[in-house]
């Protein structure tokens, strides 16, 4: 049976709302692709479930990002030298450091 588009918010599929809800993170974190990006943004306009996760997610992120330490690209540099170092001895690594 097809929603019509003035029909009530609260009445989407459940399973709609399940697959919408995994891509979560992924929208959150703008790693989605652009169509599926826009599948999201219509369910969560058509929905009355599903924008409080994401809303929930969106203030995590950005509680998370504004609590984390800033790190330096030398930090980061250091820290991937370091981790290539250990697999390689681990031999695990197919690159060296």
């Amino acid at each position: 049976m097809t929603q019509a588009p003035n029909e009530d918010r609260s009445r989407h599929d459940p399973p709609d709302c399940e697959a919408i809800v995994r891509r979560l993170w992924d929208y959150v974190d703008g790693r989605l692709p652009i169509r599926d990006r826009h599948e999201v943004d219509a369910h969560l306009a058509a929905c009355a479930s599903c924008p409080p996760h994401f809303a929930f997610a969106r203030r995590l992120r950005e509680a998370i990002a504004a609590s984390a330490p800033v790190v330096s690209d030398d930090d980061e540099a250091r820290l991937r030298a370091r981790l290539r170092r250990a697999l390689a001895s681990a031999g695990l690594g197919g690159r060296g450091a």
